[in-house]
């Protein structure tokens, strides 16, 4: 799958730890976060295209917030 172009102003990452419950893009997935991991980590919950619900660790770096709509 090709990455998705976005335009520069929403593609601001995550700057602090999002509380349990919030959800996140990781990737091309919504994410669920179920809270913090070691470091600079936290645990999400998400869906991937097997259709399995998978729990994982990934670096807060790596998440952004969701647009206002989500479809």
């Amino acid at each position: 799958m090709l990455p998705l172009a976005m335009p520069s102003s929403t593609r601001r990452r995550t700057k602090q730890k999002p509380s349990r419950g919030t959800l996140a893009r990781y990737r091309d997935r919504i994410v669920e976060i179920l809270g913090e991991a070691r470091g600079q980590r936290v645990m999400m919950r998400s869906i991937h295209s097997d259709g399995r619900e998978r729990l994982t660790a990934v670096k807060l770096a790596n998440l952004l917030p969701l647009e206002s709509q989500l479809f």
